[in-house]
């Protein structure tokens, strides 16, 4: 019996892995399949990626709960202490996050006839980005106060003089700190930096605006033959939905124009792959007698077989905070030499969404020494020293990939720079912790007023 209740929760989490991967994945398959019929020019292993890494999404919690089988008395008992304080923390944080961003947009979606179905999916959408944003701020609250009460108790104390060091107590914590950077890892890949898109989209459709995904992109083709502004992007271009306020000009071999075209509205077929402009106004360029170009307007729609695509034609014009690596990764192969625009911010973001969630590793190990101590003294300082770190480092993880998209710093040194800025904090604080050597009064002899 007793072996029993010892796998059934593995059990439970193998069949409930089981039964959202086989939602999931087919799901995820046909978004991918979609966006490489758009965008030919995507890069097909990253978009493919997203459906391997959702997969693994699904089995972790079964992989977590079988390295929990593997662990010792001790570290297990060090795991629930720590997930008692993790849950209450990250629960409250969640709810505090949900409830200021319902009463910022409550009165937004109060517009809309359907209030409910928006919210719902707002805040569905929402999920990945706040979790992200939320973790790293719950590991370290949570590791403070789990290691506060255990100091506390002198149970820290005991476990040191049974022959365990420092490092060793906290491995297990370190341990959770790597699968906490693992599902940023997986949520920044793709589905965080869309769902920030998505829910300035649907804030938008609660207030009776466009849902336009972009605004004024300019694009030329592969030939250069010939050159898009595109005044609007809606959304749900991929769906038959028409750009508006189009104007294409066509360029010969010698990069003169030779034409331009405006519409109202141009629409792309995914079924036979065309374009059907509406009603669209023809400036021929080409009159040697005249400087003033002769004018065609066409009171019927024209159908083009143009080789461009919606998605390929507003690449270009996607900013780079809505992009996850797959699209950072296909527009910097794409479109690096883009005069049109800023390569350095969609490289520093690039870097960025692989560099950002290792910050929830870096907050274990800044957290740890400061929150184990030796005296019930010396509880608050520790405290307080990990809050004010934590500022720095939200500080430094604003202000580095802003200097490296301003051309400042090299962006994938933007990127890093707060992580190994505050690896090293932490590696130096561990090094006092193991060594028995003060931390806070270390700091406070730092300070003018510390003598």
């Amino acid at each position: 019996m007793a072996r029993i209740r010892t796998f059934l929760l593995p059990a439970i989490l193998l069949i409930t892995g089981l039964i959202a991967a086989s939602i999931a994945l087919p799901n995820e398959q046909t978004e991918v399949n979609r966006q490489m019929i758009g965008y030919p020019d995507s890069d097909r292993f990253a978009h493919q990626f997203r459906v391997y890494l959702l997969g693994f999404l699904c089995i972790l919690p079964l992989l977590c709960s079988l390295l929990y089988l593997c662990l010792d008395t001790l570290d297990k008992y060090t795991i629930r202490i720590f997930l008692n304080c993790f849950v209450i923390c990250f629960g409250a944080l969640f709810i505090i996050m949900m409830l200021e961003d319902l009463q910022d947009n409550l009165s937004d979606f109060k517009q809309s006839a359907e209030s409910s179905t928006l919210m719902l999916r707002h805040y569905i959408s929402k999920l990945p980005a706040l979790i992200v944003f939320i973790l790293p701020y719950s590991l370290m609250l949570s590791l403070l106060w789990a290691l506060g009460r255990m100091s506390r108790t002198q149970e820290i104390v005991s476990i040191i003089q049974t022959g365990r060091g420092v490092f060793r107590f906290t491995r297990p914590l370190i341990g959770v700190g790597v699968i906490c950077t693992v599902i940023c890892l997986i949520f920044n890949y793709y589905w965080a930096p869309i769902a920030e898109n998505k829910e300035d989209l649907i804030l938008r459709e609660a207030k009776g605006e466009s849902m336009a995904e972009a605004r004024d992109v300019a694009y030329q083709n592969s030939n250069n033959s010939r050159h898009w502004l595109v005044g609007e992007f809606p959304y749900d271009h991929s769906k038959g939905e028409p750009l508006k306020y189009i104007e294409i000009t066509t360029l010969n071999k010698q990069n003169q124009a030779t034409s331009k075209i405006i519409a109202e509205e141009a629409t792309w077929s995914l079924k036979d792959r065309s374009w059907t402009l509406k009603e669209p106004t023809t400036f021929n360029l080409t009159n040697p007698r005249s400087d003033i170009p002769m004018v065609a307007v066409s009171k019927e729609d024209v159908v083009t077989k143009w080789e461009e695509t919606p998605y390929q034609i507003i690449k270009p014009g996607q900013k780079a905070p809505y992009l996850g690596v797959p699209g950072l990764i296909s527009w910097c192969q794409n479109h690096v030499d883009n005069p049109l625009s800023d390569k350095r911010s969609y490289q520093t973001h690039l870097y960025y969404r692989v560099a950002q969630p290792f910050i929830c590793l870096i907050t274990i190990l800044l957290a740890a020494p400061l929150g184990i101590v030796f005296s019930r003294r010396g509880v608050g300082g520790g405290v307080a020293v990990a809050i004010f770190l934590c500022a720095g480092m939200i500080f430094c993880s604003t202000v580095f990939p802003t200097l490296g998209e301003s051309g400042h710093l090299p962006p994938i040194l933007a990127a890093w720079a707060t992580n190994i800025l505050f690896i090293l904090i932490a590696l130096y604080l561990f090094y006092r912790r193991m060594t028995g050597q003060p931390i806070y009064q270390m700091i406070k002899n730092l300070l003018p007023s510390g003598d």
